[in-house]
């Protein structure tokens, strides 16, 4: 499943850039690798040859609830079932946000994970009008086929279908999932 992705969190800045340490403070908790593969902590300085660090993102967070990085963001999938709501609320606690998938790479990596879980996709304001938890109007879509079906029963999107690229489904909001977060790194 998701053994061939990278568990590390690449964090790129030139050397002496400001926000070094606190991009690595964002991505695992004041822990990360530096360009000579070298576990530090924020106590330690950095010398001016180091222009790439390593989020040591597998080492800093306790088991089952590992990040996985791509393309700028953190993941994380839940290992146990709450609501829409719920779920939200979760990643809202570790600074996330259900996921919103921008592009067909993300949508393809979030099939990867092969759960049935909720992902940041609402109708519940205005029937039909599918919005990503950000705010902003769903412009590319992935809805299994004769999708969205659910009316005003079926308001929250959860990836259902994962084997096909076009996964989505609408469901009850209340109805118990796995879940997916989006730790953006880079806003």
């Amino acid at each position: 499943m998701i053994d061939d992705f990278d568990l590390y969190a690449n964090v790129e800045r030139p050397a002496g850039h400001p926000d070094r340490m606190e991009r690595c403070r964002q991505c695992c908790g004041h822990v990360y690798k530096d360009s000579n593969q070298e576990v530090k902590t924020p106590q330690a300085s950095f010398s001016g040859n180091q222009h790439r660090e390593r989020c040591v993102v597998d080492d800093c967070l306790s088991p089952p609830q590992k990040w996985v990085y791509f393309s700028g963001s953190l993941y994380q999938v839940s290992s146990t079932k709450k609501t829409w709501n719920q779920s939200r609320s979760d990643c809202f606690q570790k600074g996330a946000d259900l996921l919103i998938i921008n592009s067909k790479e993300e949508q393809a990596f979030a099939n990867r994970f092969q759960k049935y879980m909720w992902i940041g996709l609402t109708d519940v304001t205005n029937e039909g009008s599918w919005k990503w938890v950000d705010g902003t109007a769903m412009s590319t879509s992935y809805w299994s086929s004769k999708e969205p079906n659910g009316g005003k029963g079926e308001n929250c999107g959860d990836i259902k279908n994962f084997n096909a690229e076009k996964s989505w489904n609408d469901e009850s909001c209340s109805l118990s999932l796995l879940w997916i977060c989006e730790k953006k790194l880079y806003q």
